[in-house]
């Protein structure tokens, strides 16, 4: 346990002193599965009701690869697997999307990237494509067993909420409907969710 806490002390302190040199543009990272069958949490019915809620039968899902900004700023990529390639492509509509500011000396600033350790994160098959754009992104590793690190994380239980919890949807392409539609909200810097990044 103090082994974890000083890793992930390290972690922040390594994190605050990048932030500090105002090169780079903080966003956090993550994969995320909504599922077409029900998700239910707690809610406000009328006393002596029993509310029923279909639930599909099908085990289909929604993939998505999401990156969120320290500047409200939401990305996302929905594929069907996760792994290198998909990943790379993500990181690439993420450079051509991603609104980032300038530094001191007028430069773009780069992407600090905050994600976690799935291998394809690490793949052999990226590093040559990672060190073309080196001057543009940077990745940086969560330590291991540490969710709670990741600001996107807050985003992902905020979009269950608000989209899929207690709801039922007759398709998946329903389902992937209703997502991008909320998702589309939060495409352009906004006070929601740079509320979310500040918390963390």
């Amino acid at each position: 346990m103090q082994r974890r806490f000083r890793k992930e002390r390290g972690f922040k302190k390594n994190l605050i002193n990048k932030m500090q040199t105002s090169d780079y543009e903080l966003f956090y990272q993550d994969e995320c599965h909504f599922r077409l069958t029900l998700s239910l949490t707690r809610a406000w019915f009328q006393k002596g009701s029993h509310p029923e809620i279909k639930s599909p039968v099908d085990r289909y899902k929604v993939s998505v690869f999401g990156a969120m900004g320290e500047n409200g700023q939401l990305i996302t990529l929905q594929d069907s697997q996760f792994n290198a390639l998909t990943f790379r492509a993500f990181l690439e509509k993420l450079l051509q999307k991603a609104e980032v500011g300038c530094t001191k000396h007028g430069n773009r600033k780069k992407i600090l990237l905050v994600l976690d350790n799935a291998r394809y994160h690490h793949a052999k098959i990226l590093q040559p494509w990672l060190e073309e754009v080196s001057d543009l992104l940077e990745l940086f590793f969560l330590p291991p067993y540490s969710p709670d690190l990741n600001a996107i994380e807050m985003f992902w239980k905020k979009t269950r909420r608000n989209v899929t919890h207690n709801r039922f949807f007759s398709s998946l392409e329903k389902l992937c409907y209703d997502l991008k539609m909320y998702w589309a909200e939060f495409e352009k810097p906004n006070n929601e969710l740079r509320s979310l990044t500040a918390s963390n």
